[in-house]
């Protein structure tokens, strides 16, 4: 009977232990980034997440979540009018970029010596920037156009669609402020010492405010007239998804 329960109670200072040397405690710090190396809503690269965490015990942690992406599209033709001769050449580059900032709290439930599951929610917001350049040469005739938050993932027929004397027509601004709202949970799974990954999933309400399309440059050589191509519409949009991004998450702790 003394054997077992000092069986016992080695086992369970053994198991304490294995939670302190991987779980973090009181005043540890992580760092840990979530990228995603796929095309996604048209961005060749986004980094989801770059979070950090403060636990104030083994159970409870702060969060702070900083998030960017970029992402760009380029069409060129060239040829020569069959009718007039004339040379021409038409040239669109667009492009997006994004920055996300969170902030939130973790309820961490500890599993097994090298893993933990947490519940929290984040709030915050993200900035969405768009540009899109037309160049278009006939003979001597040259159109340089700029239209401010618009991106196109369709940039062949982008090019074919614009109309310099209503550049508005069938498009809509990508440029945004975004306030996001989130309940969530995930996982940690400690590696080795420090080194973890893991996955997260939300619930994410986001209520999004587009920006005006604006626009800029010639038209045939002639200026054009801003305030000519007034954008006034009030655009805004409410969305409730459930969040789960194929991105790979990987983090360190101090």
């Amino acid at each position: 009977m003394k054997k077992l329960a000092l069986v016992l109670a080695v086992s369970l200072v053994t198991c304490a232990s294995s939670f302190a040397q991987y779980q973090p405690e009181a005043g540890t710090v992580t760092t840990e980034i979530q990228f995603n190396p796929f095309n996604q809503d048209g961005e060749n690269f986004s980094i989801d997440g770059l979070k950090l965490r403060y636990f104030f015990n083994e159970k409870h942690a702060l969060r702070l979540n900083l998030g960017f992406g970029v992402g760009s599209n380029k069409y060129s033709d060239d040829g020569v009018n069959e009718t007039t001769d004339e040379k021409w050449s038409t040239d669109l580059k667009s492009k997006t970029g994004n920055f996300t900032l969170g902030l939130g709290y973790e309820y961490h439930i500890n599993v097994a010596p090298r893993f933990s599951v947490y519940v929290g929610g984040e709030t915050g917001f993200t900035v969405t920037t768009a540009k899109t350049k037309i160049n278009g040469k006939t003979g001597s005739d040259e159109t340089d156009v700029t239209i401010k938050n618009y991106y196109t993932n369709d940039v062949e027929n982008g090019m074919g669609n614009f109309d310099p004397t209503d550049p508005f027509n069938g498009i809509s601004p990508t440029g945004a402020f975004t306030y996001n709202l989130q309940a969530l949970t995930g996982f940690d799974f400690y590696m080795y010492k420090g080194l973890y990954c893991g996955a997260e999933f939300g619930l994410q309400f986001r209520t999004t405010k587009y920006k005006n399309l604006g626009i800029e440059g010639k038209v045939a050589g002639t200026d054009i007239k801003s305030e000519d191509f007034e954008d006034t519409a009030k655009r805004t949009s409410l969305s409730l998804a459930f969040k789960a991004v194929p991105a790979i998450r990987l983090g360190w702790k101090f």
